[in-house]
């Protein structure tokens, strides 16, 4: 049993073959849709869950999104908003999508009992939940206990995946990509890049093609481009050596030249 503790705890992100699992397996378009567009935009759950048709620009490709998360809430009574683009591939499904559920609803996911009010976040995200699980991707960490809040004290279960890892895939995406930091920032909504620049922790792309740059090739050979500038310290120490040689082999030479004639006058001073 742990007291649950964020510190130090890097969030997981679904790789392709696992987002494939997921959307196989959800059978209900309304969570279908719900995962596409928090994947493809990276919203939050309660995001998606209110998310108005009126915010909804397929002209310009673009969600505004409101009253979203902010830490200052208690102090400025709102919280914030921001614009999330909408990629080119999204744009057909969420049309598609807004043609079902007709012009007269107010929000993207409508209630069912309640048309005029939004889904509720707990519903979309225990219906999501069974999808995860019929993918074989509600897979149990450990159990530990709430710290804070009313539940404080409540043993609970933390599992790898959850709504919110479609964010985090979509961050690890953007960054796996070549997208700045600063950019995945503004597009998330953080407040700070500070918090973003977890994602550089677990997109290993970067690092893992930085370690197969430095190994590519004979063991301790470092290539130029690197800061050490080993291997060419190491050439011209050679081309050194070389010539060095060089000149030994010519001194040499021109001493065995030089005991060659010596000899030869000696001969031939005795002959006289």
């Amino acid at each position: 049993m742990q007291y649950r503790n964020s510190k130090n705890r890097l969030p997981d992100a679904f790789n392709v073959q696992q987002l494939n699992k997921l959307f196989e397996s959800i059978d209900q378009p309304k969570v279908g849709i719900a995962a596409f567009v928090a994947f493809f935009c990276g919203l939050r759950i309660e995001e998606i869950a209110r998310l108005s048709l009126e915010n909804i620009d397929l002209v310009n490709r673009k969600l505004k999104i409101t009253d979203s998360k902010n830490t200052n809430r208690s102090i400025t009574g709102y919280g914030k908003d921001r614009y999330v683009p909408i990629p080119i591939k999204a744009i057909s499904p969420i049309k598609r999508w807004i043609e079902i559920i007709g012009p007269s609803s107010k929000w993207f996911l409508p209630s069912m009992t309640s048309p005029d009010k939004h889904m509720r976040k707990k519903s979309l995200y225990e219906q999501y939940r069974k999808c995860l699980e019929r993918a074989g991707l509600l897979i149990p960490l450990y159990e530990y206990v709430e710290m804070r809040g009313p539940n404080k004290g409540v043993k609970k279960v933390k599992h790898k995946f959850y709504f919110h890892t479609l964010r985090h895939s979509y961050a690890t995406y953007l960054l796996s990509k070549g997208v700045d930091i600063y950019t995945i920032s503004n597009l998330l909504g953080h407040n700070q890049v500070t918090t973003t620049q977890i994602y550089c922790k677990i997109n290993t792309t970067q690092q893992r093609e930085a370690v197969e740059d430095a190994f590519d090739g004979p063991l301790m050979e470092f290539r130029p481009n690197h800061k050490q500038g080993v291997r060419s310290v190491q050439s011209q120490e050679t081309n050194e050596s070389l010539e060095r040689l060089k000149l030994e082999v010519e001194k040499n030479r021109i001493e065995l030249e030089k005991m060659k004639l010596m000899r030869e006058q000696i001969i031939v001073q005795s002959n006289y």
